[in-house]
């Protein structure tokens, strides 16, 4: 059964920042506090007690990098849970942020060794500056 996926609090710092660096994710808490409380974007979890997978959304418009689109909802991170994955949770977490984007589309940049997940959830991927990035359509359309 999949968890049901919340807008995540200040209260949920701790298990969000394990989850994070669990995943190895290039993350700090300044960041995901600012996710937490609204400031800059949002951030959703799966899990009651302690969060078991989590995404962070910002406009892509507030990135510093060089976005091929910046018009979007961009993924700053993402994770699952290892002893949940391959159930969903990912794919259901994706949908929570394209949900909260729209009408926007999602973007993201990732490793290679991510890149079915994301073509699995709809991305368009391309390189750009030697990266990896990934474009899905919000509501499969344009």
């Amino acid at each position: 059964m999949t968890p049901s996926i919340r807008q995540a609090d200040p209260d949920d710092l701790v298990g969000v920042m394990r989850l994070f660096d669990g995943a190895l994710l290039e993350t700090d808490s300044d960041r995901v506090s600012d996710q937490l409380t609204g400031r800059r974007g949002c951030l959703l979890i799966a899990g009651e007690e302690r969060p078991v997978g989590a995404v962070g959304l910002i406009d892509g418009r507030e990135i510093e990098a060089d976005l091929p689109w910046p018009e979007t909802g961009y993924i700053s991170a993402i994770a699952v849970r290892k002893e949940r994955r391959g159930q969903g949770l990912g794919r259901s977490l994706i949908a929570a942020a394209a949900d909260r984007a729209a009408p926007r589309p999602l973007s993201a940049t990732f490793d290679e060794r991510v890149r079915s997940f994301y073509t699995a959830c709809g991305f368009e991927i391309q390189e750009h500056r030697g990266r990896l990035w990934g474009r899905r359509p919000s509501d499969g359309v344009d």
